[in-house]
């Protein structure tokens, strides 16, 4: 569950927490508010993803039990934050390597033909939301800077970028004469592979990073993949053999390694081959989920040992029945419509409110959250407080 869900359920609910043997907070600013209460009463598993901005909004998260991080920098983050060494459990993020594959001719083509992209073009990937670019971690100056270069030299070249917000980055490309296709948002998650096929190059300009796991992806779809020295691309990256390591703000050895690989297409290839070998033989997700057991098993012996308790975790009392679980799912695709409309993606937003209504004709949940993003805030603000309600998701 999101954490607004949550907010909701326990709501609703008298002791919805009976329910869980171990919570897993994914998201490390969900578990500022609840993280405290369960951790009284269950094991707790935290997120050290990275730190970009104000690490009082995340440091709630060493009171974990354990503490996942994706990469050994932020393990050493996390320990030089303050963390036990003991709590810190490294699970690097996977990537479905059945699913992110490399391209054939064919499959490339055709990807390209429904973007608009010439067979012939060189085609640089950036894949990103701004919601996720705060103090622009990403590098998007240098991207941008990167790009606008390297256009000048090679003319054929194209770019695509993937995600919501990028109206400024996308209108100052094209201002400047490059090629630009942009996708605000693949509501198809089988879609997303394809679009890496139609690449050449995938870039990662970042200064902060817990994965990328689009990195991941791009890797996996054997790419040769150009990335600053930024989480999971310095544990897997070698320079000149599975991919490219250049110094963070330094647009010029992006462009000169684009054009240096570019102009060796054989050399090109075989990186993208021993990329593809290392997500097989290291991320791909068969692999690396094993380690979220050994995280529990953390947890559970963390929380023991708290509790002065070497007694066995109990199951849970009661596990959810089909009637909550079918809320919960109709609670997260409404939050994530609204998730969508605060990105300016309000007609997706829309569309999967009217798709999920008409899935679950007798809830009254879908026309609440059409009302309140129909009608001003402030009307929809007084009539929840006149109801005795909080401000948030519909009850």
């Amino acid at each position: 569950m999101s954490g607004a869900v949550l907010d909701v359920i326990a709501r609703e609910h008298e002791d919805p927490f009976a329910s869980f043997d171990l919570v897993h907070f994914v998201c490390p600013y969900a578990s500022k508010r609840w993280l405290s209460v369960l951790r009284e009463r269950l094991p707790c598993v935290t997120s050290h993803h990275h730190v970009s901005d104000d690490w009082e909004l995340q440091r709630h998260n060493l009171a974990g039990d354990a503490i996942i991080v994706g990469s050994s920098q932020w393990a050493s983050d996390a320990e030089s934050r303050g963390a036990s060494r003991a709590k810190i459990v490294r699970v690097p993020y996977g990537v479905d390597a059945s699913r992110f594959v490399p391209a054939t001719a064919a499959t490339r083509n055709a990807s390209r033909a429904s973007l608009g992209i010439a067979t012939d073009a060189v085609v640089i990937g950036f894949f990103a939301k701004l919601s996720s670019n705060e103090r622009d971690r990403k590098g998007t100056d240098i991207f941008a800077a990167a790009v606008q270069a390297l256009s000048a030299q090679l003319p054929n070249l194209a770019v695509l970028i993937i995600g919501p917000g990028w109206d400024e980055l996308v209108a100052q490309l094209r201002k400047g004469g490059v090629k630009c296709v942009w996708l605000p948002f693949v509501k198809d998650g089988d879609r997303m592979p394809a679009m890496y096929q139609a690449l050449d190059f995938y870039w990662v300009t970042a200064r902060v990073e817990g994965g990328p796991v689009t990195l991941l992806e791009a890797m996996s779809t054997g790419l040769c993949c150009i990335t600053t020295p930024v989480g999971l691309a310095n544990d897997i990256v070698e320079t000149g053999v599975n991919g490219f390591i250049v110094p963070f703000d330094d647009a010029a050895s992006f462009v000169a390694q684009t054009i240096a690989c570019a102009n060796d297409p054989a050399n090109r290839a075989m990186i993208g081959m021993h990329a593809r070998e290392t997500i097989l033989t290291t991320m791909d997700v068969l692999i690396t989920a094993r380690g979220v057991r050994n995280a529990y098993d953390v947890a559970i012996a963390q929380f023991r040992a708290r509790r002065g308790d070497d007694r066995i975790v109990q199951r849970a009392e009661r596990p959810l029945g089909p009637s909550l679980l079918g809320r919960i799912s109709v609670l997260e695709e409404l939050a994530w419509a609204e998730a969508l409309m605060l990105q300016g993606q309000r007609t997706l937003g829309f569309r999967i409110i009217a798709q999920t209504w008409a899935r679950h004709p007798l809830s009254s949940l879908p026309p609440r959250f059409l009302l309140r993003n129909v009608l001003p805030s402030r009307l929809v603000r007084a009539m929840v407080r006149a109801k005795g309600g909080v401000v948030g998701l519909p009850q």
